[in-house]
């Protein structure tokens, strides 16, 4: 699987079924990654979501066809079951592109969601679909970060940091087969994320 933005694609190579793509960002920065991702890859992809990001990915022309699973109508958050069995029936080769990260750790303890994770990586392993999820560095610790990274196959880090009046934003491969890199600088232009040069 190719994610559609030719930097990354380069840096990570393809993507092979079976694996976990974590995306470890703050607040919703970085969705365009996976919005990409879904868009290069609709013929096969489907997608875990809140009430919000639906109404979002209806938005965009490209997705209007996509297969959405909505987490309260769906599946609900305290019913983690419900997620897992959705996902377990999932055709084989499924592109999942996961949102429920976040809002899950509003409802449950970052123990009990990692548990939750644990299960879904083996789910992927046996469907051999391709997962890619994003996760709020703000909702968990360095430990628990690191077991939820232990997960995933490959680990993208987006950072944002404020100098004065200006953000300066940066993005980096943390954990893949081909190694990680360095800090590239990135910016959303047109709801596309752009990735420029290196962070020295």
């Amino acid at each position: 699987m190719k994610i559609g933005i030719s930097e990354l694609d380069e840096m990570l190579g393809e993507i092979e079924e079976g694996n976990i793509l974590l995306l470890e960002t703050i607040g919703t920065l970085g969705e365009e990654v996976i919005l990409e991702m879904l868009k290069e890859n609709k013929e096969n992809a489907v997608a875990f979501v809140t009430k919000k990001m639906r109404d979002r990915l209806k938005e965009i022309p490209e997705l209007t066809k996509l297969k959405l699973i909505v987490l309260g109508e769906e599946v609900f958050p305290a019913e983690l079951y419900a997620i897992s069995f959705k996902l377990r029936n999932l055709f084989e080769g499924a592109h999942v592109g996961f949102f429920l990260l976040h809002p899950l750790l509003v409802f449950h303890s970052p123990t009990t969601v990692y548990k939750f994770f644990s299960e879904i990586a083996l789910i992927v392993q046996e469907k051999k679909v391709v997962l890619t999820a994003i996760i709020d560095k703000r909702l968990v610790d360095e430990r628990i970060l690191a077991m939820f990274e232990n997960l995933a196959t490959y680990v993208i880090d987006i950072v944002e940091v404020v100098e004065g009046f200006r953000i300066r934003r940066g993005i980096r491969v943390k954990k893949s087969p081909k190694g990680g890199t360095g800090f590239y600088k990135f910016e959303i232009r047109n709801g596309k994320l752009v990735i420029g040069e290196p962070i020295e």
